[in-house]
């Protein structure tokens, strides 16, 4: 019996297909396309999949930069009833043996029947030869091959699938199983990838909640600053795609290309991170003409908040822009205006009963991170009589589950079932939430999800560290700063110099040379700490022998200006 009612995200193919029939709804590069032409290649692809083999449930991984490819391939995949497993493409480095670790371990994680990639990630292709995923059945470039690529039976590109169609058959999109349609990735308490299930119906549902909070509509220019391997920027894709929108695709973030394509194209709507605010604001300031800014109304900030001083800029950097924030961990859980130009004022951010306190959004019990949308349920956790703790949350916008795990434990009754998000803090009288701190040590930085466990386990195997602790200071562009407290083993030196490891230096240690150990060592590029600490006393412990990290984090912050190497 067929499920009429079921949410599928290939909906938003009917609307694309006749209302937007012949205008352009994706520029990517030099490529443009009306939505009839994109909803044909969607449905071409779609045909070619179902002709190769693909079934109902296969997965398939992707990996390459932002495209109007990708956006093919992701509905493509969904019609017939697969699943996409999107990889970082911040996996790939100029060390393609450490670019393929961390894929590698996701893939074999999900056991992909297929692997679409592009030309960022070449050099994957010797290591597949080798029968290092035994699960994927065809390899695909989303392009055309290059010469550097030997055509054999399993390596196809988009437009070969596409020639493959026979007929004109009309088909219906399918289900995966329970629903899914996305596998994401992020980090468990050990580094290793995990996956997270999101299904049709939480994807269009966190797509809702930004058309009724930010203001999405049909005539919105959005720039896919935000990579289409992470939640924020496939939800925003979702729901653009939904609406209606153009899209303008840049392979990936880089504030010179972001300002041409707002220019040129005239943007109206983006999501940053802190760091992306900052280099926008950086390179603006170089361009006193720079016209961009008058086509921008609406900007979406996630992967943390921004400081006063960013938000100042940035409301100046875009006078005619609403200006947002979201709270995100599996999704959008919470909205705030920062700024709205049509009040001439900036956004009175926090209500509160006692009109006596500070409307400031940080506050000793934490930063305001606004109200939660239509959709999503929130409470905390505590013991009484505090009102601080672990911040739960239910509703359609859920994950279905972490892949090969059960679904989530209920946590108060059998029919009581609330996600845990790891997060600590508090919510006020007047339904605003306030993010006190993250339940485990997890570092945001730039946008990025970073556990200092595996950063100190790496650490560690240098034979000249005996101890080390990792912490997150604030920054203005990363959010968090990655920093390595460190101690040294005896008859080891420190220098604050740059120095090179060799055969007469080889008991001294500096920046440098840590850094490079950490790349030798495949650790994702973003995990390097950008600061070392030589720590002089012992680590503070709790009573169980635990490291003290938030005592670490503090003394950091209230001694990095006068003893940046002393502690």
């Amino acid at each position: 019996m067929a499920n009429y009612s079921q949410a599928h995200i290939c909906q938003c193919l009917t609307r694309l297909s006749t209302l937007r029939s012949t205008s352009v709804v994706t520029i990517s590069g030099n490529r443009q396309k009306t939505g009839h032409q994109f909803v044909g290649d969607v449905l071409s692809l779609a045909h070619g999949l179902l002709q190769l083999g693909l079934g109902n449930g296969d997965i398939v991984a992707i990996c390459g930069f932002n495209s109007d490819w990708y956006l093919e391939w992701l509905l493509a995949v969904a019609f017939v009833g697969g699943i996409v497993a999107p990889l970082n493409y911040r996996w790939v480095s100029t060390s393609p043996a450490c670019s393929f670790e961390e894929a590698k371990s996701a893939m074999l994680m999900v056991r992909p029947v297929m692997l679409v990639t592009d030309e960022s990630c070449k050099h994957w292709y010797q290591e597949l030869q080798s029968n290092a995923l035994p699960s994927v059945k065809w390899h695909v470039f989303s392009g055309s091959l290059s010469s550097g690529f030997e055509k054999t039976s399993n390596v196809l590109t988009t437009e070969t699938l596409r020639k493959h169609v026979i007929g004109t058959k009309q088909l219906d999109y399918s289900w995966a199983p329970e629903g899914a349609v996305i596998i994401c990735f992020t980090s468990g308490t050990t580094g290793r990838p995990k996956g997270v299930i999101i299904s049709h119906s939480a994807m269009i549902v966190q797509s809702l909640a930004k058309v009724a909070v930010v203001g999405y509509s049909e005539d919105d220019v959005y720039l896919h600053t935000a990579p289409l391997c992470h939640i924020g920027g496939l939800s925003s894709a979702i729901t653009m795609l939904m609406v209606g929108g153009c899209h303008v695709l840049i392979p990936k973030f880089e504030a010179s290309l972001a300002i041409e394509a707002i220019k040129q194209h005239c943007v109206t709507s983006l999501i940053t991170v802190p760091a992306m605010m900052a280099d926008l604001i950086s390179l603006t300031r170089l361009k006193e003409t720079w016209k961009g800014r008058q086509y921008v109304k609406k900007l979406l900030n996630g992967g943390g908040s921004l400081s006063a001083e960013l938000m100042k800029d940035a409301t100046e950097l875009f006078p005619r822009a609403k200006l947002l924030s979201a709270y995100e961990t599996c999704s959008s859980l919470t909205f705030m205006t920062l700024h709205d130009p049509t009040l001439q004022t900036p956004a009175q951010t926090l209500q509160t009963v006692d009109k006596t306190k500070s409307s400031s959004v940080h506050q000793p019990n934490g930063v305001c991170v606004g109200k939660p949308p239509p959709n999503v349920e929130l409470k905390i956790s505590a013991d009484e009589p505090s009102t601080i703790g672990r911040i739960l949350t239910r509703g359609p916008h859920l994950m279905l589950s972490y892949w090969d795990q059960n679904p989530m434990k209920a946590t108060e009754s059998t029919n009581d079932f609330w996600l845990d998000t790891g997060d600590i803090g508090s919510i006020d009288d007047c339904g605003n939430v306030w993010l006190v701190g993250r339940q485990n040590a997890q570092i945001k930085s730039g946008g990025e999800n970073i556990y200092p466990e595996e950063v100190e386990a790496m650490l560690l195997q240098h034979p000249g560290v005996i101890a080390t602790v990792v912490v997150g200071v604030p920054e203005a562009r990363l959010t968090e700063m990655v920093v390595a407290c460190i101690k040294l083993r005896q008859s080891w030196h420190w220098t604050n110099n740059k120095c090179k490891q060799s055969a007469e230096n080889n008991l001294t240690l500096c920046r440098e040379v840590l850094r490079d150990y950490c790349r030798e060592k495949k650790l994702t590029g973003f995990k390097v700490p950008k600061l070392f600490i030589l720590w002089r006393k012992p680590f503070p412990l709790t009573t169980t022998g635990k490291i003290r990290r938030d005592q670490v984090r503090r003394e950091v912050m209230s001694h990095l200006q006068f003893f940046p190497s002393n502690l």
